[in-house]
């Protein structure tokens, strides 16, 4: 059923009215029907892998916080169905914003019976916690990153590693933006173009975490996991930080948002403006991006290469 409703809302009219107005109500429609549907007729699949087995070798990492956490379970479960699983899932909370395993859902830890480990951390790195403690604790292992307020279609995992297989030393991300370079110059983060279609491999991409991003082992700088500078440079902005430790590690990225129609499900909150939406609008992308380009002395024709 839930495949059905993700080809029902990957239709699109020729009318841009009606296929915005189609949206809106397929969103929230979904959204009512599918607690419902994964509590009514739960999907029985679990992870596999067992860690005596061996190291993980691709591990799905999230992370919330206490406004989202009665819905992540959803996120979760469309990552359960997934036709090809990853062997790990793992879930960070920060211990300060928790009582324990007690003060979380129980439609949430009834989830690692299927194979979700959540683990809480020390530090609140906000975004960061979603990549940090899984690249740090399991450096040999390709990481996918995800927000914890998308439902995933069931092939998400299946169609990141098929271009994985086909560009194994670079990041593959289903949402990019192209950053906008004229005359050397770069332009405001809004103005940045929302690649629509696929993209060869290329320093210029952005990866937009929302979308899900598959980050093999060594993509990243090793200054990527330097707390102190993540704290003082870019705390509330993961997509940047990771970008230009990116470039620092010679990786390019590789957009595939021609397999989508559209951008996946959003799980619906009463407050849902994103922390990407407020850093646009209050232009602190973009006061980000330069300090860290001056921080590292990061040339700009290095992303036109």
């Amino acid at each position: 059923m839930y495949n059905l409703f993700y080809r029902i809302y990957f239709f699109r009219f020729k009318n841009n009215k009606i296929d915005s107005i189609f949206n809106r109500f397929i969103i929230r429609l979904i959204n009512l029907i599918i607690p419902f549907l994964f509590t009514l007729n739960p999907v029985k699949s679990k992870l596999n892998f067992k860690s005596s087995d061996s190291s993980p070798k691709i591990i799905v990492s999230l992370t919330s916080f206490p406004v989202r956490i009665h819905k992540v379970w959803l996120v979760i479960e469309t990552l359960l169905m997934q036709r090809t699983q990853p062997d790990k899932i793992l879930l960070w909370l920060f211990k300060g914003e928790f009582n324990g395993r007690e003060s979380l859902p129980e439609k949430l830890l009834n989830l690692e019976k299927r194979g979700l480990e959540i683990r809480f951390c020390d530090e609140n790195l906000m975004p960061h916690k979603k990549y940090f403690f899984t690249m740090t604790e399991y450096p040999g292992a390709d990481v996918i990153t995800v927000d914890d307020d998308i439902l995933y279609p069931d092939n998400f995992i299946s169609k990141l590693l098929e271009y994985h297989n086909n560009f194994p030393d670079e990041i593959i991300t289903t949402i990019g933006r192209k950053i906008k370079i004229i005359d050397n110059k770069i332009f405001p983060y809004k103005e940045w173009e929302i690649i629509r279609s696929d993209s060869s491999h290329s320093f210029q991409v952005i990866p937009i975490g929302a979308g899900g991003v598959y980050y093999p082992r060594g993509s990243l700088h090793a200054d990527c996991f330097d707390i102190e500078k993540i704290k003082s440079y870019a705390l509330m902005n993961s997509d940047l930080w990771l970008k230009i430790m990116s470039l620092r590690a010679e990786t390019r990225v590789v957009c595939i948002a021609e397999n989508y129609s559209k951008f996946f499900i959003p799980v619906i909150y009463r407050d849902n403006k994103t922390l990407m939406e407020r850093n646009i609008n209050n232009g602190r992308k973009d006061k980000v991006y330069k300090r860290l380009i001056d921080l590292y002395n990061i040339p700009i024709n290095k992303l036109l290469n």
